[in-house]
């Protein structure tokens, strides 16, 4: 079975701030492309008036959520997003480790544990 994680996260963004959180969100995209490679997809879904935001993540395993975690970004970036934007909910797709786990509760996130089914490689 895969070790991939993946993670979906709701943002709940005020009219005053979309702007602001969009810059934001490109500024985090940009430098997780650039310096994470065991981020394998990080994607950010906005509602029409971009007050709803919907982030879709994979990584390889559960260390490297752990490392983004610990990035620059998320030390530097994440707090500003934090700070004008409400994380509404966090889903955690995978068998994450359980030092995963332990900082997944700190975000009261929910974990669904891979049970069965398959993913194809596309050309």
């Amino acid at each position: 079975m895969s070790e991939n994680i993946h993670i979906r996260a709701e943002f709940i963004i005020e009219k005053d701030n979309v702007e602001q959180y969009k810059m934001l969100i490109r500024e985090m995209s940009n430098f997780v492309e650039i310096n994470e490679p065991s981020t394998l997809v990080y994607q950010f879904y906005l509602n029409g008036d971009g007050t709803k935001c919907m982030v879709h993540e994979t990584y390889v395993n559960s260390n490297a959520v752990l490392s983004h975690n610990d990035s620059t970004a998320s030390k530097t970036i994440l707090p500003r997003i934090f700070n004008i934007a409400k994380l509404n909910t966090i889903d955690v797709y995978g068998n994450p480790s359980n030092e995963l786990k332990k900082l997944l509760a700190s975000f009261n996130s929910q974990i669904f544990n891979l049970y069965t089914g398959f993913s194809r490689k596309t050309e």
